[in-house]
């Protein structure tokens, strides 16, 4: 049983899905030789190192390491437990589960009971919106906004009618708990009289999907003015199913076109989203507001290269765009930004003007550099002697911080223009400038490159896991020949011991099914890449044979030295605290421990970095 799931199970689902088949849903790949490459989704990179192998149905990111199979991807990718991504992928594979008869599925159970009760509140809101009586507001804000009924039924938009527990009744009848409902951030604690509110109450609903389309959160616009409506715009708090800062809205029904045209225009809201895809542009989302986060960033770039920010055109929108930026261009986009007409936003814009007319702005969106110089030439007063000192300063800082030279000298060269000076002396400044330390975004970002993964092993113990891992046959000859406890790194002792479990329960060695028994990373890195090493593949059995046994030899070898050290250590301890006998004792044991080696203990060898 793995964590629950008998292990035919898990082979059957295995077998049913094909990896490659399932990261294109989330990324674009490309073939490069006999894989499929792209860019990782797991750290910020600009030239792809996500390899995804078809054959051995394994994915490895030379960046950060991150590795696994169709079980670990779904895993890292929706944030899941390995039950809930088996559950996940038997589902999509057409694999019925049976429910385990003794397995803490506690926390697995919660995710499955919010997503039921996130679909329930769906259903409720949709058909309170339908109610002719009760909906009658909602549905007039709604036509008012140009949101036509296609619209209303593709995003499932819905009202949340006023008073204070008509959601929280119809839950209850269902079955629900208040427990629950507080879980799923769908009500509220009332202060002195206890039990539970609705926290959505006369608003238009706006669902909030995952990229996989499940509905994990929602948004709600008042629908009347002043405090007791609390605010303009209300969104579901995180949850167990929902991160704010890790989701698009509108990113699922974007997808094909975002990949399709290499572009995806960021707006700011919800109806900015609605009304773009209803006038025929199709790869428009959102950000969940104006804080655009390195996550999702991240998520975008894997979709595609370039992101062009629309924003509203106000003080709110210039600010999320100038903290965007530098967000979206750490995760390797190509970033645009449009500049929409003074008080508008795409929303407006598009129902006044028509999608041309929004396009036309999507088309002559400004390069980053471009537009941020633009923006720090409004903010100073170039005209004048100080305000002309202030722009220069704020311009070589952004300057600084461009790595293609060419760029940055054709930049350099408007500036000095703008500013009346000459391009040398311009230049001469830029090189004596500080850079860092004066960030012109107003935001310092560290680099969400995380290679916690990456792990060190010395070269014999990686070439006799790869040897194992590729020719199982070998497993047997190990049993014999060498002691797990010789092994000198921790992961490897654990990979290498489930191995044996295996062969010793008479199943088949797979690398998908050596994955699925760990939940440690760095387990995963070192299987994949043991897995994926090209250099053995197709070798001679005799060849095969001789590199295991030198593997045997030197790890032995490593493990007799390491013994010696720690000997040698205690005799240097007694010789302090005067213990001489039991010193001499001691080094006698050394060396009839060298006489029976018949060798030397005193040869070198250090560890190699397993990824280099």
């Amino acid at each position: 049983m793995l964590q629950g799931i008998p292990e035919a199970i898990i082979d059957e689902i295995r077998q049913r899905t094909d990896l490659v088949s399932l990261v294109e849903e989330y990324l674009t790949l490309e073939k490069r030789g006999k894989n499929m490459v792209g860019l990782c989704p797991f750290h910020s990179e600009k030239t792809p190192s996500f390899s995804v192998s078809p054959e051995k149905q394994l994915f490895y990111c030379f960046g950060c390491g991150a590795s696994g199979n169709v079980f670990s991807f779904i895993m890292k990718m929706d944030n899941l437990s390995f039950t809930e991504a088996a559950r996940m992928l038997a589902r999509r594979a057409g694999v019925k589960i049976p429910e385990p008869k003794a397995a803490n599925r506690k926390q697995d159970l919660l995710r499955e009971q919010i997503y039921a009760l996130n679909r329930l509140a769906l259903h409720f809101f949709c058909s309170c919106l339908k109610e002719p009586a009760m909906g009658k507001v909602a549905a007039q804000y709604l036509q008012d906004r140009g949101i036509d009924q296609s619209s209303i039924e593709l995003f499932k938009l819905g009202y949340a009618p006023g008073g204070w527990d008509n959601f929280t009744r119809f839950a209850l009848s269902k079955g629900y708990s208040e427990e629950l409902l507080l879980q799923a951030g769908l009500v509220l604690t009332r202060d002195k009289s206890g039990g539970v509110y609705d926290r959505f109450r006369h608003r238009v609903i706006f669902p909030i999907f995952h990229i996989n389309g499940k509905v994990v959160g929602f948004g709600g616009r008042a629908l009347q003015e002043g405090k007791q409506s609390g605010p303009k715009y209300l969104n579901s708090p995180e949850t167990v199913v929902f991160q704010k800062g890790t989701v698009l809205y509108g990113l699922h029904l974007a997808r094909e076109a975002i990949r399709r045209e290499n572009e995806a225009i960021m707006v700011e809201g919800y109806t900015d989203v609605i009304a773009a895809h209803q006038a025929g542009v199709k790869n428009v989302i959102a950000s969940q507001g104006t804080a655009l986060t390195p996550a999702q960033a991240r998520l975008l770039r894997s979709q595609a290269n370039t992101v062009t920010i629309a924003y509203d055109a106000d003080s709110a929108g210039e600010a999320a765009t100038w903290r965007g930026l530098k967000i979206l261009k750490d995760a390797g986009c190509t970033v645009k930004v449009a500049v929409l007409p003074a008080g508008s936003d795409p929303d407006s814009l598009i129902r006044e003007k028509g999608a041309e007319e929004f396009l036309k702005i999507i088309r002559s969106a400004a390069p980053l550099v471009e537009y941020q110089l633009s923006r720090l030439k409004e903010r100073n007063r170039v005209d004048q002697a100080e305000g002309r000192l202030r722009y220069m300063s704020e311009a070589l800082a952004l300057l600084r911080q461009i790595n293609n030279l060419v760029e940055r000298d054709y930049y350099l060269k408007q500036v000095a223009e703008e500013i009346g000076v000459s391009e040398e002396a311009l230049r001469g400044e830029l090189k004596k400038y500080p850079g860092k330390g004066n960030d012109v975004n107003n935001l310092v970002l560290k680099d969400q490159t995380n290679n916690n993964n990456q792990i060190r092993i010395n070269a014999a113990e990686k070439l006799l896991l790869s040897l194992i891992i590729q020719y199982e046959e070998l497993a047997t000859r190990l049993q014999d020949e060498l002691n797990i406890d010789d092994l000198e790194h921790p992961v490897a002792r654990q990979v290498l011991e489930e191995i044996l479990k295996i062969k010793e329960a008479g199943l088949t060695l797979t690398e998908e099914g050596l994955i699925d028994r760990f939940s440690d990373p760095q387990a995963h890195a070192l299987i994949v890449a043991a897995a994926t090493e090209p250099s053995l593949q197709d070798l001679p059995w005799e060849t095969i044979e001789k590199m295991a046994a030198d593997c045997i030899t030197r790890i032995k070898e490593r493990m007799q030295e390491r013994q010696w050290q720690e000997i040698q250590a205690k005799i240097k301890a007694m010789e302090k605290q005067g213990l001489e006998e039991q010193a001499r004792n001691l080094l006698r044991e050394k060396l009839q421990m060298i006489v029976k080696a018949g060798r030397s203990p005193y040869r070198s060898g250090g560890g190699e970095n397993f990824n280099g």
